[in-house]
């Protein structure tokens, strides 16, 4: 038996697809945090458990019978390390043999993401804590570009705070599939660590050309001050605990840490990940 963690979130959904496609008679049970969520999952082939990473006895009556378990990083802002403690622990109790974990990319302690702090005790606490496991270390999404973006198509100018770093963005559903090519056969990938890329790096200057060359606009990339970014998120309606994570990662990205390839994903999917011109195109072509 296979849990998915946060089955309702996009990363989630996508792998359970994956892993549907793949492997038609795999026993898959998916978390949710009510009933109500799990029947907009509605699949025969799906069970449901009710839990959430705050809730211990929930998780571990979510793992019963649970071999592998594919813990996707909490997205609540706070307490994200204590969640996932709960979860390796429930998981240890409940006796999971394996642990795949979403992480970021080369995480770090020292970076200027704030979140990758998180992520780096997590990945210590699975190291030391006897389950085998695997670790997913993704790259920023390229999904999350167009709120970047913004109306950068009809103002002619993408606003934001990275410099001129080249910037490493690789679809989600790729990492998913990645996913569920790594929990189809777990004993392939025991004790590993993956940096999960696309092929190529990109500055906004080359995102703002590429949009240029899409829409047949002409649009320009102007750097703006950090703390200009957090005002203007907070100023969209936005918590200022979000501005800072949002301006963290601007932070992350302007001094390189995400200015990095690796053929992981590559290897993992068999092909080539889907490049961000693709990407784009996908979305700003008409």
């Amino acid at each position: 038996m296979i849990l998915i963690t946060g089955a309702n979130g996009h990363l989630g959904g996508a792998t359970i697809d994956f892993l549907l496609k793949k492997n038609p008679n795999l026993k898959i049970k998916a978390l949710v945090r009510s009933e109500e969520k799990g029947k907009k999952l509605k699949n025969e082939r799906i069970e449901f458990a009710v839990g959430d990473y705050l809730d211990y006895g929930s998780l571990v009556n979510a793992m019963k019978d649970v071999e592998t378990l594919l813990l996707i990083s909490s997205s609540t802002i706070g307490d994200r390390h204590a969640q996932h403690v709960n979860a390796i622990k429930a998981a240890k109790q409940a006796g999971v043999k394996h642990i795949v974990y979403t992480s970021v990319l080369k995480g770090s302690p020292g970076s200027k993401f704030t979140a990758a702090n998180d992520h780096v005790k997590t990945e210590n606490d699975l190291k030391s804590s006897g389950i085998n496991y695997t670790i997913m270390r993704n790259t920023y999404y390229a999904d999350f570009l167009p709120d970047i973006i913004g109306n950068a198509i009809e103002s002619g100018v993408i606003y934001y705070s990275a410099g001129n770093a080249k910037i490493n963005f690789a679809a989600r559903r790729d990492m998913a599939e990645a996913n569920a090519v790594v929990i189809s056969d777990v004993t392939n990938h025991q004790n590993k660590i993956y940096e999960m890329t696309s092929g190529k790096a990109y500055t906004f200057t080359d995102i703002a050309e590429i949009l240029s060359s899409i829409t047949s606009k002409e649009i320009k990339y102007t750097d703006v001050p950090i703390e200009a970014l957090k005002e203007n998120i907070v100023k969209a309606g936005m918590p200022n605990e979000v501005a800072e994570l949002m301006a963290s990662i601007a932070e992350s990205m302007k001094v390189g840490e995400f200015d990095y390839c690796d053929t992981a994903l590559e290897k993992l999917l068999g092909r080539k990940p889907v490049d961000l011109k693709a990407f784009l195109k996908s979305v700003y072509q008409k």
